[in-house]
């Protein structure tokens, strides 16, 4: 089976979430890793189990992660997210392909992933876009949307991949510093291209 992958990639903040809900609205799946890596962490017994003893007990209250204090323990050390990731991703990469296969014809999906270069994600994608936007900006919406710290945020953002290095593995840059309508705009544009090129290429589903 064929099927064109996009890859939707950025830092926290920088507006990947709000850029698939574009694609979304013109009836094109959109999977998205950071959401559904919560749910399976609350979901699989094989992820709980790796996580309490990795992390500790209080990484899950009332059976619910607990994110707040994984988040800590993580955010400020890359190794340990580089374990969290091998301890979750693995059933994401699963939980994709099978979300694939309940699919009804489509002329492309989308994958948008914090990580998506971090995990491994971006070999299987046949474009990529990765959304930028000056830090200040970045960390201002973080802070509004989620209630976090400055040093919070910086920590989290920090963890990542630098933007140079999406941005080099990267076929399309979006830098997110205007307003909604510039986005929703460039998500036009972009899914023009996209159906063009898979014409082209002769790579449907």
């Amino acid at each position: 089976m064929k099927y064109f992958l996009i890859g939707i990639t950025g830092k926290m903040g920088s507006g990947k979430s709000l850029f698939s809900s574009f694609f979304e609205r013109k009836g094109i799946p959109v999977y998205s890793s950071d959401k559904r890596g919560k749910i399976l962490m609350n979901k699989i017994d094989d992820i709980k189990k790796n996580i309490i003893k990795f992390f500790g007990e209080k990484s899950y209250e009332k059976n619910r992660i607990n994110t707040s204090f994984l988040s800590e323990k993580v955010f400020k050390d890359p190794i340990a997210l580089k374990l969290l990731c091998s301890i979750v991703h693995p059933w994401v990469f699963l939980d994709f392909k099978n979300w694939i296969l309940s699919q009804k014809k489509t002329l492309y999906f989308i994958r948008e992933s914090a990580l998506l270069f971090e995990s491994g994600a971006y070999k299987n994608c046949d474009l990529i876009i990765t959304l930028t936007s000056p830090m200040e900006i970045m960390i201002e919406r973080v802070m509004k949307r989620d209630n976090l710290k400055e040093d919070q945020i910086m920590n989290r953002l920090n963890v990542q991949i630098p933007n140079r290095e999406k941005i080099k593995n990267s076929n399309i840059i979006i830098e997110n510093i205007q307003d909604i309508s510039f986005l929703e705009k460039e998500a036009k544009k972009i899914h023009k291209v996209i159906i063009s090129k898979i014409y082209k290429n002769g790579k449907r589903r």
